[in-house]
């Protein structure tokens, strides 16, 4: 992989979680009763314009990549550099953005979807919207999400925090 396609896909992490995912006090929030910590809670806090701008942000450095992989083929030449192309964005991106976004807020609407990171919850939006069964990935989707709070918890304990 290129470092382009690295630096992009870091900058992507980057804007995938810009908006912080968990609240700056954890221990006062759960006394609280606040269970608001996740990425369900993340995404809709974002405005119609920022969820747009993440789904622009996502097509831009999937075209980026694509381009990279298309291009870097040995035996690669006009007609195969553009199917190429092609199949590797359609198969990331392509679709209307007001379909992506309100098949992102439906699947974070359920609450044991919560913890699903921003990237599986587009992937598995977008498999949604072009008619793909996602079942068995929503349920594999949560059992990375709910690790992935635990190893948040003990990185946070570790911490002090």
């Amino acid at each position: 992989m290129s470092k382009k396609a690295l630096v992009l896909a870091a900058l992507l992490v980057c804007v995938a979680f810009r908006a912080p995912a968990y609240p700056a006090a954890p221990a006062a929030s759960a006394a609280a009763g606040n269970n608001t910590a996740s990425f369900a809670h993340a995404w809709s806090s974002y405005s119609e314009k920022e969820k747009r701008s993440f789904l622009f942000g996502l097509a831009t450095a999937v075209r980026i990549m694509c381009t990279d992989v298309s291009t870097m083929q040995k035996d690669a030449k006009g007609p195969a550099i553009e199917n190429n192309f092609r199949e590797c964005f359609n198969s990331y991106a392509g679709m209307d953005p007001s379909s992506l976004i309100s098949a992102m807020d439906t699947l974070y609407a359920d609450s044991k979807n919560a913890m699903i990171p921003l990237d599986g919850a587009y992937k598995i939006s977008l498999m949604r919207v072009r008619g793909d069964k996602v079942d068995d990935i929503i349920i594999q989707a949560r059992k990375y999400g709910e690790g992935l709070k635990k190893e948040i918890e003990q990185q946070r304990q570790k911490g002090g925090q």
